[in-house]
């Protein structure tokens, strides 16, 4: 197969539209305002004035055209030799889970594995020598399922009355990717020696990778309303609840081990793999798909939020899966160096609770020419920990924008708006940092609003 190494990311593929172009174009702030009521349901009843997310083209479908052999699965039906010879999976999880930009130079798997030790210590490389990253993680630690579903992709809504709404909409999204050396690994790494990866067969040292991806029908149920104004006129208050359950589709959940393999010398002479990975789709698709992964999904959570908005300035505090629950059942299955070892069926659940903490804020300040918008925000608890900040200066007609961002490792955003007559036009240049392999990867995306 094209590029041993990519068994990392077999069943980690995921789709996700979170951030919108104009946030983009800031490094990825989340902006106060009614596209951020996934992350704080406050949200849902707060002016748009800060916000201002037009429709999101999702210009990464683009690569999956089977013209672009690298990223599309497609090439499988249109041309075989193609897809074997070019399609690499790395690059297509990163193109999937980035679907707002068109990725220039989605990152490419690495051929093998490699574990060396030199004067210099020990390193992990691919088949060019090129060092792999040794930590990435984004999104939660996918070691089980999560009720923190994926925000549905054009739900559709409907008004109960002054502040409830329901909801209604499909979902398809990875819930979150992380690669990172075992503890023995790492140790043996800062010691610069494989001594402690010798004691036994198979060594004790791995670098492992996880990742899950999930899919359903979810149904939310949700209430946002103002509250009084704080007293001393310090802004309006605004408070959401909700609850959102979901019917599963699919789960998908990965996990793989590197380790080095040593001969009679006690010298590395290659790399041994392990891969388990959980799949659950409905009962009566199995006939069709025939993986025995027949079974059932489900889940329920509840999410609070607060808001404030000062006039010139805004804040929010989110807290998703306040209490939750999800369970999948399906099939487990465990591969050594490409060989099964072991089916069997299971059911996994996730925590009653696992809140993921969301704090975001806006400032706008009158220029004597123009405008400048400044925002933050920080997310944490259950999730890998990031942290966005940008900045918008507009000026009549043109609005230009930047930031900056940690999230799976550094993200860079420019951005431009155009406020035309008959429509609004936003584009961003976006880049991240590729997991696994590391490096700047580079993207545009693009949105409009009538």
């Amino acid at each position: 197969m094209k590029r041993t190494a990519s068994f990392l990311l077999i069943g980690l593929l995921g789709l996700t539209l979170a951030q919108g172009v104009r946030s983009l174009g800031m490094g990825g702030v989340l902006l106060p305002g009614p596209s951020g009521q996934g992350a704080n349901p406050a949200y849902a009843s707060f002016p748009g004035k800060w916000d201002g997310e037009g429709f999101q083209v999702p210009v990464g479908l683009l690569r999956f055209l089977p013209v672009f052999a690298d990223t599309s699965p497609f090439t499988y039906f249109t041309n075989l030799a193609s897809f074997r010879n070019n399609f690499d999976f790395l690059s297509a999880y990163d193109q999937a889970t980035h679907l707002h930009s068109f990725l220039f130079n989605p990152a490419r798997s690495p051929d093998e594995v490699v574990f060396k030790v030199s004067a210099n210590g020990i390193s992990i490389t691919d088949g060019q020598g090129k060092s792999l990253i040794p930590s990435f993680q984004v999104g939660v630690v996918p070691d089980k399922p999560t009720a923190s579903i994926p925000q549905p992709f054009l739900p559709i809504r409907l008004d109960l009355g002054p502040g409830t709404y329901l909801s209604l909409g499909s979902f398809m999204g990875s819930q979150g990717i992380r690669i990172a050396p075992n503890p023995d690994l790492e140790q043996a790494i800062k010691d610069g020696s494989f001594d402690r990866c010798k004691v036994s067969t198979p060594s004790p040292c791995a670098l492992e990778a996880q990742g899950s991806l999930t899919s359903g029908i979810s149904l939310a149920l949700g209430f946002s309303t103002p509250l009084p104004e704080i007293p001393g006129g310090l802004g309006r208050v605004y408070a959401g609840v909700r609850g959102e359950g979901f019917y599963g589709l699919g789960y998908a959940e990965a996990s793989a081990k590197a380790r080095p393999t040593f001969d009679q010398n006690g010298n590395v002479s290659g790399a041994s793999y392990e891969v388990r990975y959980f799949l659950s789709y409905p009962s009566y698709l199995e006939g069709t798909l025939g993986q025995g992964g027949g079974g059932m999904g489900y889940g329920l959570r509840g999410d609070v939020g607060l808001a404030v908005d000062g006039g010139d300035w805004a804040f929010g505090l989110g807290v998703q899966n306040l209490l939750g629950f999800s369970q999948w059942s399906g099939v487990e299955v465990t591969l050594v160096d490409g060989t099964e070892t072991s089916r069997s069926a299971t059911t996994k659940k996730s925590d009653f609770s696992a809140p993921i903490f969301t704090l975001n804020g806006a400032y706008r300040l009158p220029l004597e020419v123009g405008e400048l918008l400044l925002a933050a925000d920080t997310r944490f608890g259950a999730t890998a920990p990031t942290f966005h900040i940008g900045a918008e200066y507009s000026l009549g007609m043109v609005a230009i924008r930047a930031g900056f961002g940690v999230e799976g490792g550094l993200r860079l955003g420019l951005g431009a708006g155009f406020n035309l007559e008959t429509l609004n036009l936003d584009l961003a240049l976006t880049t991240h940092e590729a997991p696994l392999v590391g490096g700047t990867v580079y993207g545009i995306a693009m949105a409009v609003r009538f």
